[in-house]
């Protein structure tokens, strides 16, 4: 994938837990916990990649995954 898709993916997938947290309410958008869920979610669509490309996840050495392309 190129970095623009990776780029791409990212954001539909942020667009999605912004809509989310517009109908929920349950997040403050300026506090700590929502920028934690932002770096879950693009934990998941890099682990969606890779499983998608490679079948497996890499992690760097500090058990986070990796998210070169």
């Amino acid at each position: 994938m190129s970095k623009g898709q990776v780029d791409d993916a990212e954001r539909k997938a942020l667009n999605v837990l912004e809509e989310w947290n517009e109908v929920t309410g349950a997040l403050d958008v300026n506090g700590s916990w929502y920028r934690e869920c932002q770096s879950v979610v693009e934990d998941a669509v890099h682990i969606g990649i890779q499983m998608a490309l490679y079948g497996k996840v890499e992690y760097d050495k500090d058990g986070q995954v990796k998210r070169s392309v």
